[in-house]
């Protein structure tokens, strides 16, 4: 069971950077409790790069893949997958700085890949399918067709039993993991692009290129959606990203590099039927005319009841179309109405001039958690990744 290997440069980096790769990250101990985290950006050149999550300086650049990187994603134990257009997912492990192998079954873009818990892994293609693997040994359990069209997103709930899918077809779907049945198809005005469960799974959010919804599936029911009033005609701004900061605040940016903060409020659930909720913006983050468009919005915390519910301190990346990376800090008040613009502290900015595609957050591990990875690791090492023939 061997995997591929490629070693080319990272493209866009000054020439010092070109020989930061795994091997030299693994010389240096890895990227495992440095406290700071590490964000993974992908790229249209097939390059995977690793910033330390607190100063911006590089940890590795790579690539992997021999086309475009579509998709990045990163698991609480520090395995790294990436999906592109080459149809392969590249599997890593950031910890120890090492490819762990490839994975092969679709038949053509790798759209979108996530991770739920320690054991399970997803991926989902531009031939309509979903893959559901197996993190031990890597197998195969299920695949199926989503949608009739290419899939551009999924988002696996925080119970592990539910998965939310969009694909090019227009359309929504809820499905059942514990059978990989449909239970739901929700048609849609246009193709989300994104699809988020909030910390408590309680909401999910959809974001097209005009619009942000929001549906609160776990009481009333209701739906709120956003368009911007400013964007219009031939004046119209696509929305870009999106990511959860708490259970009812979302974070928004798009194509003209703003960066807005929407609070969602359900309604009262008296009303029959699903009664239409509440988005609001509730502040602005600080405008840059050198921030373009922004592709990608990760946040660097587990996100969870505990941080669901405490005053925690939030990290965040912020990705851009000419390879600017934000990282950002947001300190968590209390409700949505005491949010401002002074909640939220950017910490650094680096401009990596690499062409941006995608981005993910590695929030690292504490000693008794990287204990306990270790040794998983270390028995499911002989079940590294393989080719899959078709």
């Amino acid at each position: 069971l061997k995997a591929t290997r490629r070693q080319g440069p990272a493209a866009g980096w000054p020439q010092s950077a070109e020989s930061t790769g795994m091997k030299e990250a693994a010389a240096a101990g890895g990227t495992r409790g440095d406290g700071a985290g590490t964000v993974v950006l992908g790229t249209y050149d097939g390059a995977l790069l690793g910033l330390r999550g607190d100063t911006g300086a590089q940890k590795f650049g790579y690539a992997p893949h021999a086309g475009c990187v579509k998709v990045v994603a990163c698991s609480q134990s520090g395995r790294l997958a990436s999906g592109g257009t080459d149809h392969f997912v590249r599997l890593f492990d950031l910890g120890r700085a090492v490819e762990v192998g490839e994975l092969q079954e679709h038949n053509d873009t790798v759209s979108c890949v996530e991770f739920w818990g320690p054991s399970s892994f997803i991926s989902g293609g531009a031939d309509g399918q979903v893959c559901l693997w197996r993190c031990s040994d890597w197998e195969l359990l299920l695949k199926f067709r989503a949608h009739k069209s290419a899939v551009t997103c999924i988002a696996v709930h925080p119970s592990g039993r539910l998965m939310a899918s969009a694909g090019r077809d227009s359309s929504v779907r809820l499905w059942d993991l514990t059978r990989g049945t449909s239970a739901a198809i929700v048609p849609t005005d246009e193709a989300a692009e994104l699809l988020l469960w909030s910390p408590l799974g309680g909401r999910i959010a959809a974001l097209g290129s005009g619009s942000l919804s929001v549906v609160d599936v776990a009481q009333s029911g209701s739906v709120a959606v956003w368009r911007d009033p400013d964007s219009q005609g031939l004046m119209r701004v696509a929305l870009s990203a999106a990511v959860w900061l708490r259970e009812g605040e979302i974070l928004l940016g798009d194509g003209k590099g703003e960066l807005r903060v929407f609070a969602f409020q359900p309604s009262s659930g008296q009303e029959e039927g699903a009664a239409p909720g509440n988005l609001t913006e509730v502040c602005r983050l600080p405008s840059d005319p050198s921030r373009s468009r922004v592709k990608a919005i990760a946040r660097g915390v587990a996100a969870g009841a505990a941080a669901a519910t405490r005053g925690d301190v939030v990290p965040f990346a912020v990705g851009t179309s000419s390879g600017r990376v934000e990282l950002w800090r947001f300190t968590a008040p209390g409700p949505s109405t005491q949010l401002s613009p002074e909640r939220f502290q950017r910490l650094k900015v680096v401009e990596t001039t690499a062409r941006l595609t995608c981005l993910a957050f590695w929030s690292g591990l504490d000693g008794g958690t990287i204990a306990a990875t270790n040794g998983q690791t270390a028995a499911t090492e002989g079940g590294r990744a393989k080719k899959r023939r078709k």
